[in-house]
């Protein structure tokens, strides 16, 4: 083989993974977002809301339940 060609192969090849590398990155960044933003929107409605009262969210993915002013369950776990 050329010397060329191997030099294209390589620099083809590298640029590949470095693509998949930040698509990857780029995904992995917008969930984390996206937590973040699920996070904070969940912490402002529940400072809104009075002692004793009970919130309920359902998504595809989870079900959050938070009672404000309350306490856990025995052996409560938040995640679902």
């Amino acid at each position: 083989m050329e010397p060329v060609t191997i030099a294209v192969t390589a620099g083809a090849a590298t640029t590949g993974y470095l693509l998949r590398f930040g698509v990857r990155w780029i995904k992995t960044r917008a969930d984390v977002r996206r937590a973040e933003l699920d996070q904070q929107g969940l912490s402002e409605r529940t400072r809104s809301l009075p002692p004793g009262s009970r919130l309920t969210e359902k998504t595809a993915d989870r079900e959050v339940e938070i009672v404000v002013g309350g306490s856990l369950p025995a052996g409560g776990n938040q995640e679902g």
